[in-house]
């Protein structure tokens, strides 16, 4: 009997022991250390070439029509009655507000959802505070710049953090954007 109960005991420590050790393990995981862009920088323009293009008729719409097309099928085959060319290669970015968008990070490896956030901006010729208030990052690491900003001339490094539950990881001067 005695024997029973030291075995009993050893094995009630052993199993409390365990139940209670489990709860400190941190949950998931996060690697970053393959972490990088495929195209590491951006160039940014201060000043757009948003030069308005010249609109014309469009000759093949035209066809269409005098062969007894509805204008309507016509739109719905996308020949629509006008054309635009030339035009600065910035118009279309500034008629839509299109953003500066770099490539998403790649070689990350964790559990979800991962966020990712600016560590920090460096500049030796730029004035890092102004792009670090309008720069934004989404969850795969894709950079954005305004179109439209007041950011001044310069070569800017970007630093990111990393983080999900339980973990939280920095991938230092990763990417740069040049404004021009």
């Amino acid at each position: 009997i005695f024997n029973w109960m030291v075995m009993k005991n050893i094995v009630w420590i052993l199993v409390v022991t365990v139940l209670t050790s489990c709860q400190d393990v941190t949950v998931g995981f996060l690697n970053v250390e393959n972490a990088s862009y495929e195209i590491d920088s951006l160039e940014v323009k201060v000043v757009l070439d948003n030069a308005v293009p010249e609109i014309i008729p469009n000759p093949e719409y035209e066809e269409y029509i005098d062969m007894g097309f509805d204008p309507a099928d016509c739109i719905e085959m996308e020949i629509y009655p006008t054309l635009e060319i030339g035009g600065g290669e910035d118009y279309m970015r500034d008629k839509y507000n299109i953003p500066w968008t770099s490539t998403p990070m790649e070689g990350v490896d964790g559990t979800a959802p991962i966020y990712v956030s600016v560590k920090s901006v460096t500049s030796n010729d730029g004035d890092p505070e102004k792009l670090k208030a309008v720069l934004t990052v989404k969850g795969n690491g894709m950079l954005n710049v305004p179109c439209h900003h007041d950011i001044p001339v310069g070569r800017y490094v970007i630093s990111l953090n990393l983080s999900n539950e339980g973990y939280s990881k920095d991938v230092d001067n990763c990417f740069t954007i040049i404004v021009k």
